[in-house]
């Protein structure tokens, strides 16, 4: 893993790339039209959310084998297969408009993306190089697609239908399955030698006794506490903004300027993690998203506010590639793909679970308990992961 990046390795890692940007593109871009157009066919809410929830259910079960089968069967291979599925959910609800067809539309891009995702994470992990700079490059993209994905389908749904914007998606994801091909087989999977390392060691245990490493367990548990505070900032301060008296369209610019902020934060990650180390930055961006969190209610001048936020932005999106990179380093290279894939069930669990509970608690207590509880929530994560002297001994502590 020291060694110097090869040629075969940029042109591996660009594909990733590419890739990433159109499965994050399609990924955010259909789920606001496909609730949208559900809505004008006649579905209630609720129907709209099992439409929803569909994406994130399935994966939250399938993740761990979908990792082994990374393992067993190859990274092309599930890459391969996570781009005809998720252009198989594009192509069903063009065929068949129906409240069925969108359930498993959503249903089988979830399936397709968990492929796609833990297979690209785990290639991007094998690679030469420094870690945290390609893990960050990759996370960055992911997050460019993120913020293309909504205008791009929402303009193309709002001026010319459902049709041309989902099947202006169709096309984008064949050229996002076709580039899986541009190189041959043995460049997307892991070098025999470091392969045949974890070899021949006796019985396997199961990828849960793992989690009695501290810096794996600190790993995912601080994944699924990032994304959940990721989760419910975007669904809850729309109300906290509306209840301090902020414009519709003022909300929209903070939540962009989040976004932006923790796209930014990612160009820092390989400086900050040789400065201060992996753990004690995973540490204390925890600790200042708590505060933020926590103090957001009660900040009266809007210059203030949108600082805070900007930096909250920053610190949650740090939490998903420190993680990351984490949990690729710690996990032993034959079970990388079952391990990241336990960390996509954490992912998948919490953001159900968090804003679940914390939702019954805004609804007894108001929003802005919601806060309070996600800063203590985030600055427990903080006091429970923190950096210890034995860490110094992990990778990239």
């Amino acid at each position: 893993m020291g060694l110097m990046k090869s040629p075969r390795d940029s042109v591996i890692l660009s594909l990733i790339y590419f890739i990433t940007t159109i499965n994050s593109i399609i990924t955010s871009g259909t789920k606001p039209v496909v609730s949208l157009y559900a809505s004008k066919m006649g579905a209630s809410a609720g129907e709209i959310g099992v439409i929803v929830a569909m994406f994130a259910i399935l994966p939250a079960f399938l993740a761990i084998h979908i990792g082994k089968w990374i393992d067993r069967y190859g990274i092309r291979t599930l890459v391969s297969f996570g781009g005809f599925s998720l252009l198989i959910s594009l192509i069903l609800p063009l065929a068949y408009p129906h409240f069925i067809s969108f359930v498993l539309s959503q249903a089988i891009m979830g399936i397709g993306f968990t492929c796609q995702i833990v297979a690209l994470q785990k290639r991007v992990g094998q690679t030469a190089g420094d870690m945290d700079k390609r893990i960050a490059t990759f996370s960055l993209f992911g997050s460019l697609g993120a913020l293309v994905g909504p205008s791009f389908s929402s303009i193309l749904y709002d001026h010319f239908g459902f049709q041309v914007s989902y099947s202006a998606n169709a096309v984008l994801m064949v050229l996002g399955a076709a580039a899986v091909y541009l190189v041959k087989r043995s460049a997307w999977e892991v070098p025999k030698k470091e392969a045949a390392a974890g070899e021949n060691k006796g019985p396997q245990k199961s990828v849960w006794s793992m989690l009695r490493q501290r810096g794996l367990r600190n790993a995912v548990i601080i994944s699924g506490l990032m994304l959940s505070g990721k989760e419910i900032f975007s669904a809850y301060f729309p109300l906290l903004g509306e209840k301090m008296g902020i414009s519709p369209t003022m909300i929209g610019i903070i939540l962009s300027f989040m976004s932006l902020a923790s796209m930014a934060s990612r160009f820092s990650q390989p400086y900050l993690v040789r400065r201060f180390g992996r753990s004690t930055v995973l540490t204390w961006a925890l600790f200042i998203s708590g505060i933020i969190y926590a103090v957001t209610p009660s900040v009266p001048f809007m210059v203030a506010l949108i600082v805070l936020i900007g930096v909250l932005g920053a610190g949650l999106g740090l939490g998903q590639p420190l993680s990351l990179s984490y949990a690729i380093q710690v996990s032993p290279p034959e079970r990388r793909g079952e391990v990241l894939g336990m960390r996509i069930t954490f992912n998948r669990v919490s953001q159900f679970s968090i804003p679940l509970l914390f939702g019954g608690l805004g609804g007894m207590l108001g929003v802005i308990a919601i806060f309070w509880a996600s800063g203590a929530l985030l600055l427990i994560g903080g006091l429970l992961t923190r950096a210890k002297p034995s860490d110094s001994v992990m990778p990239g502590s």
